[in-house]
């Protein structure tokens, strides 16, 4: 089963509220309770979300600035886009005491002379005993999404036991409401700027997808300003984290890695064995026919067919001294060939001069392209070209780096 349609998953949202401090633009964090579950949200600082509830629906005609049609547009869904909304204001109001309402008419709500009354519905709610609708439909008020906007898109990675396809939503602060913590879900509220929250040296337990959503809010003036890139975003792509191995052990990689197009080429389903970061030395395999191997300065690739009859090496540097030593490993059948193609020399003229050349009875080798620089040669069976991207091939296998799909995106 795919990672996008996994049983497993769970549709959640959550709110970034942002305010303007001292220190500069804040955003609202809460500390999650330890728990002996082996839940890895167990004592992390998160931002307030949770998982969609049936009753969340129940809310649509009460909600006052977007209907299902145009949130579920936004959200680049068929149907049920304003669940999400309504699950991450509602989560919000459940762990923080936050509610983003207003009266039927949009007026605002002095929410200070209904501070007990609304003590109470929370703990209603989250004893499950009463929803979002009935507690908007008992004091006639309205959930206010006129100011909300949607931020970012997250999938738990497959190696997680619990996973959460979470929509992230952003709203400045409610004025005259004060955040606090349900001690439930949790335990402690800290308004803290990105960097604060991020500096190694407060020690929090952030998880991945926290720390990438900070990242991105740094750099704004204020809260003003935050809110205002987040309500222009249009066609917000979901990040799939995958795990991979680095330098330093295991991490998680996401689309703006370079290693990311070729980590999911070859372990689609989160295995985490895949190298996300280059090591002189290293052979992996890129497919049935391919393998490349990492030198001190740059990649040279072994081409052989299915039967491994021959082979031939592409880039293969012969006076780096560990990838040499790596390739007589490897090359336990006939080199046919060498050839290169950073420049236009001998050995790429030889292969252009046999091209196509077969290997075997499922290997072609192909040059699909020449400049002054060198040449683009195409493994017509696998859509993986070297040397210079070039048109026809699905997948580019550069002098340095790891493979990036070239079509289709």
């Amino acid at each position: 089963m795919s990672a996008a349609t996994a049983s497993n998953i769970r549709p959640a949202a959550s709110l970034l509220v942002l305010r303007d401090g001292a220190r500069g633009m804040e955003v609202l964090l809460m500390r999650r309770p330890e728990r002996g579950d082996n839940d890895f949200r167990s004592g992390a600082c998160v931002f307030p979300g949770g998982v969609l509830d049936r009753g969340d629906a129940e809310a649509h005609a009460l909600c006052l600035g977007l209907d299902d049609a145009l949130a579920s547009q936004r959200l680049g869904l068929v149907a049920g886009g304003l669940d999400y909304f309504i699950a991450a204001l509602r989560e919000c109001f459940e762990e923080v005491g936050l509610l983003f309402a207003c009266r039927p008419d949009g007026a605002p709500i002095e929410f200070a002379v209904h501070a007990d009354g609304l003590k109470a519905w929370r703990h209603r709610l989250h004893r499950g005993e009463a929803t979002l609708a009935q507690l908007l439909q008992d004091l006639d008020w309205r959930l206010d999404l006129r100011e909300t906007a949607y931020f970012a898109h997250w999938l738990t990675p497959v190696t997680r036991p619990k996973r959460f396809d979470t929509r992230f939503f952003v709203r400045l602060a409610p004025q005259h409401q004060q955040a606090e913590p349900d001690m439930g879900e949790a335990l402690e509220l800290m308004w803290l700027t990105p960097d604060e929250a991020l500096d190694p040296q407060r020690g929090l337990k952030l998880l991945n997808v926290t720390q990438r959503v900070l990242h991105s809010l740094r750099g704004f003036a204020d809260a003003s300003s935050a809110f205002a890139h987040a309500l222009a975003l249009r066609g917000v792509a979901r990040v799939f984290p995958r795990p991979a191995i680095g330098r330093d052990g295991a991490r998680f990689v996401i689309d703006s890695d370079p290693a990311y197009e070729e980590v999911a080429r070859l372990d689609p389903d989160g295995r985490g064995d895949m190298r996300c970061e280059l090591v002189p030395g290293d052979v992996v395999q890129l497919s049935a026919r391919l393998w490349r191997i990492s030198g001190n300065a740059g990649n040279a690739y072994l081409v052989t067919d299915s039967a491994r009859s021959e082979a031939v090496l592409i880039d293969a540097m012969p006076d780096d001294a560990v990838q040499a030593v790596a390739l007589q490993a490897l090359a336990t059948m006939p080199v046919r060939l060498r050839i290169f193609t950073r420049t236009n020399d001998a050995h790429a003229t030889a292969l252009t001069a046999q091209s196509p050349l077969r290997l075997g009875a499922d290997c072609t080798l192909r040059v699909v392209a020449e400049s002054e620089a060198g040449a683009s040669v195409l493994l017509v069976e696998d859509g993986i070209v070297f040397g210079a991207a070039a048109a026809g091939a699905e997948w580019h296998a550069p002098a340095q780096g790891f493979m990036r799909r070239t079509w289709p995106r």
